[in-house]
């Protein structure tokens, strides 16, 4: 009897040991798969954690690019005569409020009390209220080196220079108020990413005296038709190693023209040699083609975005055409990326804009193409000469590759 009990007590122990051990198996083998996972989860969350601090490097700016603010007489004496001088940007202002970086040419000089206020006879000087007009646009950078930086002498150099230096924070380069300002570095951070510029004309209109050539930044050799190529690249060497990104400004070529000459495209090859990777060109009154040049390195090149803000309603120097043409321009947009310290540079696109003005020389305004209905194009002042919508998109769709339309 005591041998019976003692062989059941047996049994139910071998029983509680192996359901004791079955439980054990399945708690090791949960404990094993909760492990696995949270070794994943701890993979994954790097991976995340590295992807995030990938996608955090990637830097972005957007710019907006435009050619040549010539402001004249016909839009002074509209203004005089009661219209509001704030309506004339207004249909293209938020091109410039919703991007990084704006830049432009400042075709005339920017008068004071003691300059002659000048809008004809190729000789430019404006109102100080046209500088007040142009700090609404929110433009960064505007470039002062062109034909017209001389117009009114040393005194319109630094008239212009120290309006924008004293009532905005646009940054002018291209004329210096002192000599020892020719070699300072211009350079302006956006989103992380460093833009450098550098800025000339080929010349003046009122020669520059011996004393005050470094007033202006030339790219030829002086009193002749030779680019000062140790000029440039002294320039460029003394930026490159602290941007990430360079532009040139440059006023070349000949007016009234759709196509770049050959002293163009000989600078713009030697720029993109240097290492420039934007070249914004201005002068013409008429667009040019957009093109990227260069093998190793590429630059993107604008040869002329043509007029962005003009006001003259007949040029005695040239015919119908070239009328036309100089009533309107390009505003490109365009991204620059920074990823790992490379720069890219894309989505780069054009939109005609219209210098518009009625059949009275009044109610002057910018318009962007896609808004110019028929309403302005019939009371243009030239609409009876042939400037239409038809005229600007045949010009546009010609002169400009596909790729940038």
């Amino acid at each position: 009897m005591i041998i019976l009990v003692i062989i059941m007590k047996r049994k139910k122990f071998r029983k509680m040991c192996f359901f004791i051990l079955i439980i054990s198996i399945i708690l090791i083998a949960i404990l094993y798969l909760n492990n696995k996972k949270l070794g994943i989860d701890k993979i994954n969350n790097s991976d995340n954690t590295t992807k995030e601090k990938s996608k955090n490097d990637i830097k972005e700016a957007k710019l907006t690019i435009v050619g040549d603010f010539l402001f004249e007489s016909p839009f002074y004496d509209a203004i005089n005569a009661g219209d509001d001088r704030d309506e004339y940007f207004s249909l293209v202002k938020d091109y410039f409020q919703n991007d990084d970086l704006s830049i432009g040419n400042m075709e005339v000089v920017i008068g004071n009390d003691n300059l002659k206020v000048s809008g004809t006879g190729f000789n430019f000087c404006a109102p100080e209220w046209v500088g007040k007009l142009m700090t609404t646009l929110n433009m960064e950078v505007l470039s002062t080196a062109n034909n017209h930086a001389n117009d009114r002498g040393y005194d319109g150099v630094k008239s212009s220079i120290n309006f924008f230096k004293n009532n905005s924070d646009i940054m002018t380069l291209g004329t210096n108020e002192l000599e020892e300002n020719v070699n300072k570095v211009h350079i302006k951070e956006v989103n992380g990413i460093k833009f450098g510029f550098i800025a000339y004309t080929y010349g003046t209109n009122q020669k520059l005296s011996n004393d005050k050539l470094y007033t202006v930044n030339l790219y030829r050799k002086e009193d002749t038709l030779e680019i000062d190529k140790e000029r440039i690249k002294k320039d460029v060497d003394n930026i490159k190693d602290q941007v990430d990104v360079i532009i040139a400004i440059v006023h070349f070529g000949i007016e009234f023209t759709n196509a770049p000459n050959n002293e163009q495209i000989e600078l713009a090859n030697y720029l993109n040699s240097l290492g420039v990777d934007i070249l914004v060109g201005s002068h013409s009154h008429s667009i040019q083609p957009i093109k990227w040049i260069g093998d190793e390195h590429k630059t993107l090149v604008y040869y002329s975005l043509g007029n962005f803000v003009s006001a003259d309603d007949d040029i005695s120097r040239t015919g119908e055409k070239f009328d036309n043409a100089y009533q309107f321009g390009l505003l490109s947009t365009l991204k620059v990326t920074k990823n790992n310290n490379k720069i890219n540079i894309n989505d780069v696109e054009t939109i005609p804009i219209v210098n518009y003005f009625n059949k009275d020389m009044r109610n002057f305004k910018l318009i962007p193409i896609d808004k110019y209905n028929k309403d302005y194009e019939t009371t243009h002042y030239r609409y009876q000469y042939n400037f239409n919508k038809d005229f600007i998109l045949n010009m546009y769709n010609e002169v400009i590759d596909e790729e940038f339309r």
